[in-house]
């Protein structure tokens, strides 16, 4: 195990599952009072999704669209562990009558790379697909239950790099169950497993705050980045992997408001493939424990390996904080650190963008940071340093904290709060 502070001396000068026991209600008060429909594919109004649009109207060889697959997928699952009543979300019962929809709401995708093998005339692609399935009133238009979700793509196909097939890609990322990290295993191994309630318990989170410091505005600048953009992308990652993580609901995280930089009150809600009387605006519940995140900023450093080859280093830090609202009181503040060695072949393409590069490397360090909260083992790992060899790549993860003791109450009196369900 790489020993702790062993990155201080280098990256100083460059930058200043086990879930968790479910302790919901009992099933009498948790199961909600009317049956739910499955309301299909639903995207934020203000997201760009070019791609899952144009996967949604694409057929596989049964003639089966993204919604019809889904619901086939759906009426197979059992779902009798969430304590709701889905009857006609497996039936599609005209009959009943109910005012709670089931959706899978997507708020971004993201083509992160295109990576060319020319030995194997192979492009390895790495896509993200952004959302969260929730549970909501349609006449009341409120948000019951709702849950991070995410679709990791990482596969080789065919050729050269080509934009011409990713709506295919994003097409099996949502419905192919046997792929490891798309949104059809998702519901099989996940949201089948929530507990969803109409009780509430715990505090309600969400991401409140995605802030830069000037050099992480500075190295985005150097690189292109759209860098509200790319705050909006890590407030996406914090609030799902929170959820994720956790196995708890989250508010969705909004982008702010360009003028007053005030949350956004409302979510926008439209069917990908078409209107649905599912189409509603959500206003978002106030919440009671605000998650930030800080980007202290990112450093790349290069190194000739061979004539062709060169080893590339990705050195970046954040801080979460975790805070109570309403008092101001402040739960959990930490600082991590993460670092990424891998090849390079520039003359064959073979090579990840220095922006998706940034992404990938806050999602993984995201992730940590969030399982940790879930998992002793992970937290303490993280705590100690964390190190993965894979693939022509080397990568640390490491808490900044010296205080053992206090990373460990931090930790724990965020989780007293943590909500086992959300709605009225």
């Amino acid at each position: 195990m790489m020993k702790r502070r062993r990155f201080m001396s280098g990256f100083g000068a460059g930058l200043a599952s086990g879930l968790l026991p479910y302790h919901g209600v009992s099933l009498a008060q948790a199961k909600l009072r009317q049956p739910v429909t499955w309301g299909g594919i639903y995207q934020d109004e203000t997201a760009n999704l070019p791609n899952l649009r144009a996967a949604m109207q694409m057929r596989d060889a049964n003639n089966k669209t993204i919604n019809g697959l889904l619901v086939h997928l759906i009426r197979q699952m059992d779902w009798s562990k969430t304590n709701i009543d889905l009857a006609p979300l497996a039936d599609q019962a005209s009959d009943i009558e109910t005012d709670l929809g089931m959706a899978t709401v997507f708020v971004a995708e993201q083509d992160l790379a295109a990576v060319y093998f020319p030995d194997l005339q192979k492009t390895r692609y790495i896509n993200r697909l952004v959302g969260y399935n929730m549970i909501y009133n349609v006449r009341k238009r409120e948000i019951i239950a709702n849950f991070g979700i995410m679709g990791r793509y990482f596969d080789s196909k065919t050729g050269k790099p080509n934009l011409d097939v990713l709506p295919s890609i994003y097409f099996d990322l949502i419905t192919n169950q046997n792929r490891q990290d798309s949104i059809a295993q998702h519901l099989v191994t996940k949201v089948a497993r929530y507990p969803y309630a109409n009780k509430y318990g715990g505090k309600r989170f969400q991401v409140t705050q995605v802030s830069a410091k000037p050099m992480a505005d500075s190295e985005a600048q150097a690189l292109n980045m759209d860098m509200p953009r790319f705050l909006n992308q890590i407030g996406h990652l914090a609030g799902i992997n929170f959820s994720s993580n956790l196995n708890v609901p989250v508010i969705p995280f909004n982008k702010t408001k360009t003028l007053n930089l005030d949350l956004v009150k409302d979510m926008r809600i439209v069917a990908v493939d078409g209107n649905s009387a599912l189409n509603t605006t959500l206003p978002l519940p106030d919440p009671e424990m605000g998650i930030e995140v800080e980007l202290d900023g990112w450093n790349f450093q290069e190194k000739p390996y061979t004539n062709q080859r060169r080893i590339v280093t990705l050195v970046l830090s954040l801080k979460v904080s975790i805070k109570n609202v309403n008092s101001g009181q402040m739960l959990f503040q930490q600082s991590y650190y993460a670092e990424k060695q891998q090849f390079e072949i520039p003359s064959t393409g073979y090579f990840v963008q220095r922006e998706a590069s940034v992404y990938l490397l806050h999602e993984e360090l995201l992730y940590k940071i969030f399982e940790a909260f879930a998992d002793p083992s992970s937290r303490e790992a993280l705590y100690e340093g964390f190190e993965l060899k894979q693939d022509g790549e080397n990568t640390f993860l490491q808490a900044s904290s010296e205080d053992k003791q206090l990373f460990e109450n931090e930790h724990n009196a965020v989780i007293e709060h943590l909500p086992f369900a959300m709605g009225s």
